[in-house]
């Protein structure tokens, strides 16, 4: 039987390097671009709403990589961020829209790096679930939390479930949720199932609303699995885009 040793450079925090090396895989495009792309392929796109002057999205994304490489808060980045505006003379976006540009960015960096480290086998058979965690309590409404997010928050899934590519924080403007990694005996005592929806894919936009779903893979054939003791907003997720 394989025992794996872990040290205390396993729990380590990512370095700034480490998240700036994921953060400059992006392709800084502008909106008309990245419009063309599929869910899955936006997460490795960098864009800033309303910009289409491409040296300027490229100006920003390096600004962005830079401050991600140094640490740079907010307060600090903004100055370099809204200069590259006044560079180019164009107007720059609202000062709330550009920080949680920059934030969702920076985590989504972190993240990335943090979840290839987790990924490691070594860490994986010792922590091999993962739970989904919103800011606060994970009740809709309460610290902005929305619905489809707050639904998620306190569910486990395994750690290489397909869940977690198009899910892993943040996966939606402005999202701010987080994941934990857990041993097995730490979900036991918390006493959650583990969400098993092989069949779960991606999310998708819902045709003709505004609300977003799941999509299912091809091997989903409708009545062959019990979806009666999935939380009931994950179902109805499920139900929705199968339709009837």
């Amino acid at each position: 039987m394989t025992v794996s040793v872990l040290t205390k450079e396993d729990f380590t925090p990512r370095s700034a390097e480490a998240a700036r090396k994921r953060f400059a895989r992006k392709a800084a495009l502008t909106d008309e671009q990245f419009e063309r792309l599929s869910t899955e392929a936006k997460q490795h796109a960098f864009r800033v709403a309303t910009v289409h002057k491409a040296r300027l999205i490229q100006s920003l994304k390096d600004k962005v990589e830079k401050a991600i490489a140094a640490g740079t808060p907010w307060a600090e980045a903004r100055k370099a961020i809204t200069a590259a505006f006044a560079g180019e003379g164009v107007p720059a976006p609202a000062l709330p829209r550009l920080r949680t540009m920059f934030l969702m960015n920076a985590q989504q960096a972190y993240n990335d790096a943090r979840r290839e480290t987790l990924d490691d086998p070594e860490i994986t058979e010792a922590f091999p679930y993962r739970q989904y965690l919103t800011v606060g309590n994970g009740v809709a409404g309460v610290n902005g939390v929305r619905p489809e997010h707050a639904a998620l928050h306190g569910r486990v899934f395994a750690w290489n479930d397909p869940f977690w590519d198009a899910h892993t924080p943040p996966w939606d403007w402005g999202c701010r949720c987080t994941f934990v990694a857990l041993t097995a005996g730490q979900v036991r005592s918390l006493g959650v199932a583990v969400i098993d929806l092989p069949y779960v894919r991606k999310r998708i936009e819902v045709p003709g609303t505004n609300r977003r779903g799941i999509e299912a893979n091809e091997a989903f054939q409708r009545g062959r699995f019990d979806l009666s003791a999935i939380d009931k907003e994950i179902r109805e997720a499920v139900e929705e885009t199968m339709g009837p």
